[in-house]
């Protein structure tokens, strides 16, 4: 670290620092060079930048909500929430004593800058329900799982992004961000479907088919017919046989381990995640070829969050004292390596 620039942000830690504080010191770095840049701008950069946030913010007031509801101390959750969507009104977010929650809805809907999309998520949830109270609302929050809410909301934040993108940017901005929109649209459908493979929560046919359609972006290159026979795919192959028309995608998921065999899986197998991540760092790299856009923020952002993941990568790999010729060394991103 003493010959990088996380260095001087370290020096002062014990040099047995915890892995989940180095990643919250790391991201917290990232975090104060965004809001410097983003203080520099005047729209419609500031804006982009601002609509960047919303991603972290999002999964910012999820993660309180759960928390509040299992009765973590809410000054716990503020301290280790992303301070990529850290804003001011989390503080607001609370249960007083008695409420019985009924506040915490309302504050998210009313007083956080995320509060539209969770209006939104509540309109098509509760489509044909003629009762809309606060205590409906409640019981809504109750039955879904946290990750069916954040892919929700974060599906509804990428249409709106690549929407914003499409009518305020610049034409080479515009069309760099289209393709890196689009292409995480598609990694976010390929892992809605791969992880719905043998998942005993969806009991029926229609139900997987149901929960799929809601969860996946209306946007992509896959979109709208490949994503269509995608939605049916029951089996790793038949995520490989829809997509295999589009780009590279087949290639791509070539070596993706098998969800329904367990025995695929290992510290040193790489994941879903890690294949498409690596194919994301390859684009995010790309961007930088062109001059005179927006794009380049995304991608060094995004690009600037591998390098985290793989410091704490590497950090686990330490602390869990692998040997060097273990295979789980090798699973890091090296961005701008396949540009060579």
């Amino acid at each position: 670290m003493e010959e990088t620039d996380y260095g001087p942000f370290l020096m002062a830690e014990n040099p047995n620092i915890q892995v989940s504080v180095l990643r919250s010191r790391l991201k917290k770095k990232l975090a104060d060079e965004f809001e410097y840049v983003a203080a520099q701008t005047v729209n419609p950069l500031a804006e982009f930048l601002h609509m960047i946030g919303c991603k972290y913010m999002i999964d910012n007031v999820v993660n309180i909500i759960e928390g509040l509801k299992n009765r973590v101390d809410a000054d716990l959750l503020i301290a280790n929430a992303d301070p990529l969507g850290y804003f001011p009104e989390m503080k607001n977010i609370k249960v007083l004593e008695g409420d019985d929650y009924t506040g915490l809805y309302r504050d998210v809907l009313i007083d956080t800058p995320v509060g539209p999309y969770f209006m939104r998520f509540l309109e098509d949830a509760m489509e044909g329900v003629e009762s809309r109270n606060i205590q409906e609302i409640q019981a809504l929050f109750k039955e879904m799982k946290p990750e069916f809410i954040r892919t929700s909301l974060k599906k509804m934040w990428l249409e709106d992004f690549n929407e914003f993108c499409q009518n305020n940017l610049n034409p080479t901005s515009m069309d760099l961000m289209e393709d890196l929109l689009k292409f995480e649209a598609d990694f976010k459908t390929i892992q809605v479907v791969y992880n719905s493979i043998g998942n005993k929560d969806f009991n029926t046919a229609i139900k997987i088919m149901t929960t799929r359609k809601n969860l996946c972006p209306n946007l992509g290159y896959l979109y709208p017919d490949c994503q269509r026979m995608l939605l049916n795919a029951m089996t790793l192959d038949a995520i490989r046989d829809n997509v295999k028309g589009i780009d590279n995608y087949r290639e791509i998921l070539k070596d993706a381990p098998d969800p329904m065999k367990k025995e695929d899986f290992s510290v040193s197998t790489r994941s879903l995640d890690d294949i498409m991540f690596d194919e994301e760092a390859r684009r995010y790299a790309l961007a930088f070829d062109q001059q005179a856009h927006y794009a380049v923020f995304y991608s060094y952002l995004k690009l600037k969050e591998q390098e985290i993941r793989n410091i704490v990568w590497l950090a686990e790999m330490i602390a869990r004292k692998l040997p060097k010729n273990h295979s789980g060394w090798k699973k890091i991103i090296v961005p701008f390596s396949q540009l060579k």
